[in-house]
């Protein structure tokens, strides 16, 4: 009796699974890696991306934002007409932000739009090096009110060297030696050249 007793309490015991075929074949764990791509793409799809132009600005060295924010305190990107994205579409920089040589001494400049309260700001910043830059206002205008929603009218573009320009005053066309940078609004641009430590307006039609 207790040898049937026996066996059968040991025919039972080994029918029963064991722990690490419980772990290895009824928990299917992924790879570390994937894991860690799975919270990746979590939060990639997570992000609400807004292309109306109410992000941030792609970096630009320490020393201009602390300039823009003592001269424009409180300024922030504006939202851009669709008229003025459509106009823009296909120009390799810009609506918002350029960047290029304008005063031909090798540092790297930039232009930007900006918004302060109800106006909108196109602004040049110039390294003049040692980590010093002088900010430059080439124009200032009323946002377009677009049924209670304010918007910017114009963008950017970046002109290359080599380009040719009307001076107005002298009526004689000149190449640029250097980058500049062009302000479009519908389709009229203006093109801003760097000289005598400043900028100069040069219209012409798009």
């Amino acid at each position: 009796m207790k040898n049937t007793l026996f066996m059968l309490l040991l025919i039972a015991f080994s029918c029963s699974p064991k722990n690490e075929e419980i772990k290895d074949e009824q928990i299917a764990l992924g790879s570390k890696e994937k894991a860690l791509d799975s919270i990746a793409n979590t939060e990639q799809d997570g992000v609400i991306v807004d292309d109306t132009g109410q992000d941030t600005y792609l970096p630009l060295p320490q020393p201009v934002l602390q300039l823009l924010a003592q001269k424009y305190p409180g300024y922030k990107k504006p939202m851009l007409a669709n008229a003025a994205r459509d106009r823009a579409a296909g120009n390799e920089q810009g609506p918002f932000l350029i960047s290029g040589d304008f005063t031909n001494d090798t540092h790297l400049d930039h232009a930007l739009q900006l918004q302060q309260d109800k106006n909108i700001f196109i602004v040049a910043a110039t390294d003049t090096g040692n980590g010093s830059w002088t900010l430059h206002e080439l124009k200032r205008d009323v946002l377009f009110n677009d049924r209670g929603t304010l918007k910017s009218l114009y963008y950017l573009q970046l002109t290359e060297p080599g380009q040719t320009l009307l001076d107005s005053e002298s009526r004689s066309g000149f190449e640029l030696k250097n980058n500049a940078v062009s302000v479009g609004l519908e389709n009229d641009l203006t093109t801003y050249v760097y000289s005598d430590n400043g900028f100069k307006a040069y219209p012409s039609y798009k």
